[in-house]
């Protein structure tokens, strides 16, 4: 909730022996009329939600709540005929007041000590961060210079090297990791690093952690983003198999063996949290990855060309969109599955609910009009089809209470095809155009289309438009939204890493190597040392350093298994 009002004894705007919270702040309120009011208030996040009372105030008396700083508050008090209502947007650990009289009907807040500034351990994180890099990369070619000239080994280099210019076929040394595509591992270790640092905590920032329902923030990004990536190494890899393999059909059984390990690893996990069998969460993120990949990776299989030189001659003056018609079969398919899922999301009737419903129910969503219609149809399918085997938690930040609701479930699975079909088209762009400006072209103009179609649909605001931008639904808008981002993203990554080779893509590409090690590693030490530790007074300052900690020694680790050239696939 919002607002606590506490007795002097454990409220820290009024106990010495207290102190504030993360995101906490002291709000006092002296009623100066001649009788009590009642004092209401609720976050502006919530859409279309009543104000909660949270106090009665006596008259000529002085109440000192405990206010969240977390988003702007709307607030408002009652008192006879008078009504005054503000939006106020609280620092933490600030102390503000307000006087409520008849002499001026809504008067000003004012502030009794200043906050802190919040955003003060981002900043200093990052200039640490920013000055590790230089000092590494200072090192790295101070000790490169120092070994060309110093080591005695040097000789023996001399040699290798006039052996192999005099060779007719140079000695090339390789790994596993110099043969993959740097562009891809960076990308995938940017969203699996990014996924670590969310999943811990982000450092109890509100633009580190999901959006209560509606909208977008950075934590919503994570896992899209690595579905798409995951849809760009399909067309890669099923490429290389169909061209080493005549049979189809072994390819789409070792994808299904794929997804079935992947199915297997995520209900492991989810057992780790279960207090009984009948508890055990089926959906999750591993399952949905498994399935959107099986899909995706199937339809490919059946339908790719193992070669595609022709394509230039078989489209004539259409050779320019040869992207698109050599997989109009692939997209048809795509294209059904989404049509389903909006059919059955604005069709498919709920009990109690109005059709097409897309918020999160509970008592406060909608005026409490629709408590138990949490999710609308996707919600109402993963209660009927796994009962209690899904997403236990309910208590939403601002929405309070409301109904389980999976947002890994069958319909946002449905809804995540398309994200990893995004980037599996962003695969056949790489194949088959072979000029960079061509690729990152075709990328930033599929990026303006998916951004410009999801703006349409949610009319560019939050919670407007026929299908708002939603992570907790994997609504249309907001596939489309993250896949314009990845697109984005994936262009100046490839720019950089791939042809300008001015960034190896360090450190992100040593956790793209490992994706599934790395995630299912940080699920299984969450919480332990030396990853994590118990903290007695929460800051900002704290949890930040600890979560960012827990992701600095997951990229070591990632380093380390790239010296000792270990990948590890499923």
């Amino acid at each position: 909730m919002p607002l606590t009002n506490q007795h002097v004894v454990g409220n820290p705007c009024l106990d010495a022996n207290a102190s504030l919270g993360i995101d906490e702040a002291c709000f006092s309120i002296l009623n100066e009329y001649d009788i009590p009011i009642t004092f209401y208030s609720v976050s502006s996040e919530c859409h279309m939600c009543d104000g909660i009372p949270q106090a009665v105030i006596p008259a000529g008396k002085n109440s000192t709540l405990v206010v969240s700083t977390k988003y702007p508050l709307f607030m408002f008090y009652e008192a006879v005929s008078r009504y005054c209502h503000q939006t106020y947007d609280f620092k933490e650990h600030g102390s503000y007041g307000w006087n409520v009289s008849q002499k001026e009907l809504c008067s000003n807040i004012y502030t009794i000590r200043e906050p802190i500034n919040s955003y003060l351990p981002i900043f200093a994180a990052f200039m640490v961060y920013v000055l590790l890099s230089i000092l590494f990369a200072t090192a790295k070619v101070i000790l490169r210079v120092v070994k060309g000239k110093l080591s005695p080994d040097n000789i023996h280099d001399d040699l290798d090297e006039l052996q192999e210019a005099e060779t007719s076929t140079p000695i090339v040394r390789t790994s596993r990791s110099s043969t993959r595509i740097r562009s891809i591992d960076t990308f995938r270790g940017i969203a699996l690093l990014l996924m670590i640092f969310v999943d811990n905590g982000g450092g109890k920032y509100v633009f580190f952690n999901h959006s209560a329902w509606n909208g977008l923030t950075v934590a919503d990004l994570v896992l899209p983003w690595f579905a798409w990536i995951m849809g760009l190494s399909i067309t890669i890899s099923k490429r290389s198999e169909l061209r080493v393999s005549n049979s189809r059909m072994k390819i789409i059984f070792r994808c299904l063996q794929r997804a079935l390990v992947l199915v297997l690893l995520g209900l492991m996990l989810n057992s780790m949290s279960m207090e009984s069998l009948k508890h055990l969460r089926f959906p999750g993120v591993l399952q949905l990855l498994a399935v959107s990949y099986f899909v995706c990776a199937t339809i490919e299989t059946i339908f790719m060309k193992a070669h595609s030189q022709d394509d230039v001659l078989q489209f004539g003056r259409f050779s320019i969109l040869r992207d698109i018609l050599n997989n109009w079969a692939q997209w048809l398919i795509i294209l059904a599955i989404m049509v389903t899922h909006i059919l059955i999301t604005f069709l498919l009737p709920v009990p109690n609910c109005p059709t097409g419903y897309l918020g999160p129910g509970g008592n406060y969503s909608r005026y409490g009009k629709f408590p138990n219609c949490t999710g609308g149809a996707a919600g109402y399918i993963d209660r009927l089809v796994f009962g209690s085997h899904v997403y236990s938690k309910t208590q939403n930040p601002v929405y309070g209470t409301i109904l389980p609701h999976d947002p890994e479930g069958i319909m946002n699975t449905m809804s995540i095809i398309l994200v990893v079909y995004m980037g599996v088209h962003a695969g056949k762009i790489l194949l088959l155009y072979y000029q960079c400006n061509g690729r990152v072209i075709r990328w930033l103009l599929w990026s303006s289309v998916t951004g410009l179609i999801a703006g349409l649909l949610c009319h560019f605001d939050k919670e407007s438009g026929v299908i708002p931008v939603s992570k907790k639904m994997m609504s249309l808008s907001f596939v489309l939204t993250v896949s314009c981002f990845a697109f984005l993203l994936y262009a100046i990554l490839h720019f950089l890493v791939d042809y300008k080779q001015c960034w190896n893509g360090a450190p992100f590409v040593y956790a793209g190597l490992n994706p599934i090690t790395l995630y299912v590693g940080h699920s299984l030490t969450r919480g332990l040392f030396p990853w994590a530790w118990k903290l007695s007074h929460a800051t900002h300052w704290s949890v930040l350093a600890m979560n960012l900690w827990t992701t600095t020694l997951w990229g070591v680790i990632a380093y380390w298994l790239y010296l000792k050239d270990v990948i590890i696939s499923v």
